[in-house]
């Protein structure tokens, strides 16, 4: 009999770990402290950036992931205090996460369920008991935060291909405010790495909803939900990567993006490297190594420029791009600063 797979944790790097093999035959059990699926930071639009050569979705697919997104971002506007500049282009892909049927996380988890994963939810395991630990950030060792609320997409003015950030330390320090749209609710969050109370950030986060521009964007929407996410990013997450035997994916292997706190992708290909790695025998962190190459030590270079910036600097930022600006010449751009 082929020994079962033990995973801890059933976000999406769990889940997507749990059917990469169960599809491959692989019997799974996944053990999930919370007692329901959903999550942590509660249901909200979730971006892919998509700002590489290869397209983002390719390379997801390429990984076993082929859910396509509910919309496409084809018009970045990103502000500071005193400049604006729109990209045009597929920067991102938008994904709905949460409690509903169309969301990513439930899509995953039926998909897992049918393949015959055995799902143990309220119950917590020792994630080193575990083949494959993906039970999201430290629970006391985050360093990147977001606050903010759900707003009713009923009375909004955001269309679904459009998103939002300003870069403003008085609103999210050392982050950026974020506005992008979803089914049924638009996200407006602030996103912190120098701020990491929750409250605190928060009251900040209030200050973007006097601005006029977002109060046009919010119309007569209504709040309808609070964000709080709390993510972990590591400088070099593939030396950690192992812990007693243990594959760490996702999150819990600090796996995120330092430069803007985008870790969907992440979560999607470690929690498919780790379940190949069981299914092939073959080493966990080569295999990490041959996809990231040195994608975490520049990412957390740049977060250490960006943790540093002035009000002043995101105006020289923004402003450098021009009013308008294909998404080819941003990432030629971006490609000329290293990352």
């Amino acid at each position: 009999m082929v020994e079962r797979a033990r995973i801890a944790g059933a976000g999406l790097a769990g889940l997507t770990a749990a059917y990469v093999l169960s599809k491959a035959g692989r019997p799974v059990d996944v053990y999930e402290r919370k007692s329901r699926l959903l999550p942590s930071s509660g249901p909200h639009t979730e971006g892919i950036r998509n700002y590489r050569e290869r397209d983002v979705l390719d390379e997801l697919r390429s990984f076993g992931f082929d859910i396509p997104p509910f919309s496409t971002v084809n018009r970045t506007v990103r502000c500071s205090p005193h400049a604006r500049n729109v990209i045009h282009g597929p920067a991102h892909y938008l994904f709905m996460r949460g409690r509903e049927e169309h969301t990513v996380d439930q899509i995953l988890f039926r998909r897992a369920k049918s393949a015959g994963v055995r799902f143990h939810f309220g119950t917590e395991i020792d994630p080193t008991d575990a083949d494959i630990a993906a039970t999201g950030p430290p629970r006391d060792g985050y360093n990147i935060l977001g606050a903010g609320y759900s707003i009713s997409e009923d009375g909004s003015r955001l269309d679904r291909d459009v998103a939002y950030a300003l870069f403003d330390n008085d609103v999210a320090p050392g982050g950026y405010f974020a506005i992008t749209p979803g089914i049924g609710f638009h996200s407006l969050y602030s996103v912190s790495w120098s701020e990491l109370d929750f409250d605190r950030l928060l009251a900040l986060t209030e200050m973007a909803f006097e601005l006029p521009w977002i109060q046009d964007i919010v119309g007569s929407g209504q709040r309808v939900g609070r964000i709080m996410g709390r993510a972990y990013f590591s400088p070099d997450p593939i030396a950690g990567c192992l812990r007693d035997g243990t594959m760490l994916a996702g999150e819990a292997g600090g796996f995120q993006d330092a430069v803007a706190g985008f870790g969907f992708r992440y979560s999607v290909i470690t929690g498919a490297l780790a379940a190949q790695s069981i299914l092939e025998g073959s080493d966990y962190r080569s295999r990490l190594h041959e996809v990231f190459g040195l994608e975490f030590q520049q990412a957390a270079a740049m977060r250490e420029k960006m943790s540093h910036a002035t009000n002043e600097d995101y105006d020289r930022m923004i402003g450098a791009l021009g009013p308008e600006i294909t998404l080819r010449e941003y990432m030629t751009r971006r490609e000329a600063r290293g990352f």
